[in-house]
């Protein structure tokens, strides 16, 4: 049904028949073969991160004066923005201050607390989205990790993947 439509464009057309479809066996193949990966060093990066994290949320808690869960945005806005006194520079859609990273990392030309906040969270992606899932995505039986790849997912033309990202 779409031939016709994209057969009147002949660079659409080639881009199917000689990029898309050629690729559909080499996907297919990396999924069934999978990615090995050293699930000990994720484990101890996953450790080392930790206590990375854990170094900067006490060096918060001394920046702020009191004790905190760096991980809430409603005690971070109470720290900065009532008891710092730091200037608002973005609201959310309800009208709270912003504890966004844009909002975080101008702050952070102004004072170390956000820099800190900052840094935490980015530790804290790595090691829930890689250090500590894929180890846990192993498969027992060829142990290594199976991802879907999706060709036509990303608006960026790039290849996406699931299960895991």
């Amino acid at each position: 049904h779409l031939w016709p439509r994209l057969s009147e464009a002949p660079g659409l057309a080639s881009v199917l028949t000689d990029i898309e479809m050629p690729l559909l066996p080499v996907l297919a193949a990396m999924e069934r073969r999978g990615v090995l990966i050293d699930a000990h060093s994720l484990r101890e990066q996953s450790a080392e991160l930790d206590a990375r994290m854990r170094e900067i949320e006490a060096r918060a808690h001394d920046v702020a004066g009191e004790v905190f869960n760096i991980g809430s945005p409603k005690q971070i806005q109470a720290i900065l923005f009532d008891k710092l006194k730091l200037p608002v520079l973005s609201k959310t859609p309800t009208g709270q201050p912003s504890t966004a990273e844009s909002a975080l990392e101008e702050l952070a030309v102004e004072h170390d607390l956000p820099r800190l906040i900052l840094d935490h969270r980015a530790l804290s992606k790595l090691k829930s989205t890689y250090t500590d899932k894929l180890p846990a995505q192993l498969n027992p039986t060829t142990g290594r990790v199976h991802t879907s790849y999706h060709q036509a997912v990303a608006a960026t033309g790039r290849l996406s993947s699931t299960d895991p990202n």
